[in-house]
C-alpha cells in the first residue's frame, strides 16, 4: 500500500514537471528531438526505471549490454533469442579474412560474381582496388560486393571461407551462431546477443578491425579507373556525443535493424552492446542512446 502511494506521488511529480516544461518540449519537438528519449534518459528516467524495472521502452527484440572489462551484465532482453543478424555477419567475415594473413596491400579486381542480386554497391565490375580498401568498404558502409570480394581475396573457395566462419563460431563457443555466406544478406546467418557479444569482443580486439570500424569517413580512388569513392560510416552514434570505439550496423527485412557497439558511457565505463531486431533505424539508435544513458546510471 505504501509503495503504491509512493509510486503515485512520484508519477504526480513527474506529470507536474512535464506540464511546467511543456513549452520547452514543444519547441524541441518542432525541430525533431525525441522528447520521450530526452525525458526518459534523464534524472526522472532513472527514477522510473528503479520504480518500474524494465521500463526503458527498448523496442529491439533482443538486447545485451555488458561491462567490457568485467563482463558484468548491465541490461538484457531476450539475450538468448536466436535471430538473423544481417550485416553484423561482416565482423565474422573480417575476422576470418584477417586470420588468412592476406596482405592489405594486395589488389583485387571486382568480378561479376561479387555483386549480389539485391542491394547496391559503391563499386563497379572491373574496378581494381586494394584489399585494405575492400575491408574499409565492408566495415564502414557495409558494402556487400566488397564483403564477397574480401572473402575471395583470401585465396580460398567461398564454401571453405564460410566454413572457417563457422569454425570461428565453434572456437568461440558460440553454440547458437551459424553462417551461410559472408555478407549477411541471407537470413540464415543467425546468432543471439549472448553469442554475438563474444564475437564482437574478439573482432574489436583486432586493432585493424577496431580502427576501421570507428572511422567516420574514408576516401580512396580505384587503381585502374581513378573513380573517387567517399565512404561515410553507417553507425550514426559516431556523430553524437558518445565516445564510440567500434561498431557495426545491419539490416535485412527478416532481421530488423541491428547494431553492435563498443563505446564508453558518460562515466567512462567501457561497454559492449548488441541490439537485434529494432523495428526501425530511428528506434535502433533511440535504443542505443537509452542503453548508454542507463549504463551511466547503474
Amino acid at each position: 500500500m505504501r509503495r503504491s502511494l509512493i509510486k503515485t506521488m512520484v508519477v504526480g511529480i513527474i506529470i507536474w514537471v512535464v506540464s511546467a516544461s511543456y513549452g520547452h518540449y514543444v519547441t524541441k519537438a518542432s525541430v525533431g528531438v525525441d522528447i520521450f528519449n530526452d525525458f526518459q534518459t534523464g534524472t526522472f528516467g532513472s527514477i522510473i526505471e528503479k520504480l518500474f524495472p524494465g521500463s526503458l521502452g527498448i523496442k529491439a527484440k533482443a538486447v545485451l549490454v555488458v561491462d567490457a572489462e568485467t563482463g558484468e551484465e548491465i541490461y538484457s532482453k531476450n539475450e538468448d533469442y536466436q535471430m538473423p543478424i544481417a550485416s553484423l555477419t561482416k565482423l565474422a567475415t573480417a575476422l576470418v579474412f584477417m586470420e588468412s594473413g592476406t596482405p592489405l596491400t594486395n589488389t583485387i579486381t571486382m568480378s561479376e560474381e561479387d555483386f549480389p542480386s539485391v542491394g547496391g554497391s559503391k563499386l563497379y565490375e572491373g574496378e581494381r582496388i586494394t584489399v585494405g580498401q575492400c575491408l574499409h568498404l565492408c566495415l564502414i558502409c557495409s558494402d556487400n560486393a566488397a564483403a564477397n570480394a574480401l572473402s575471395r581475396s583470401a585465396g580460398i573457395e567461398k564454401g571453405e571461407f564460410v566454413g572457417r566462419m563457422n569454425q570461428l563460431a565453434i572456437r568461440l563457443e558460440l553454440s547458437n551462431t551459424r553462417f551461410t555466406e559472408p555478407t549477411g544478406l541471407d537470413s540464415h546467418n543467425m546468432s543471439t546477443p549472448e553469442d554475438y557479444i563474444k564475437l564482437m569482443q574478439t573482432a574489436f580486439a583486432e586493432p585493424t578491425i577496431q580502427k576501421i570500424s570507428s572511422k567516420k569517413t574514408y576516401q580512396f580512388s580505384s587503381l585502374n579507373r581513378g573513380i573517387r569513392h567517399s565512404l561515410y560510416n553507417t553507425n550514426r552514434l559516431l556523430y553524437t556525443k558518445w565516445n564510440v570505439i567500434g561498431g557495426k550496423t545491419g539490416y535485412i527485412s527478416k532481421s530488423g535493424y541491428c547494431l553492435a557497439l563498443d563505446a564508453y558511457d558518460q562515466t567512462g565505463r567501457r561497454i559492449n552492446a548488441v541490439i537485434l531486431g529494432a523495428p526501425s533505424n530511428q528506434y535502433r539508435y533511440r535504443d542505443a542512446n537509452r542503453l548508454l544513458a542507463y549504463s551511466g546510471r547503474n
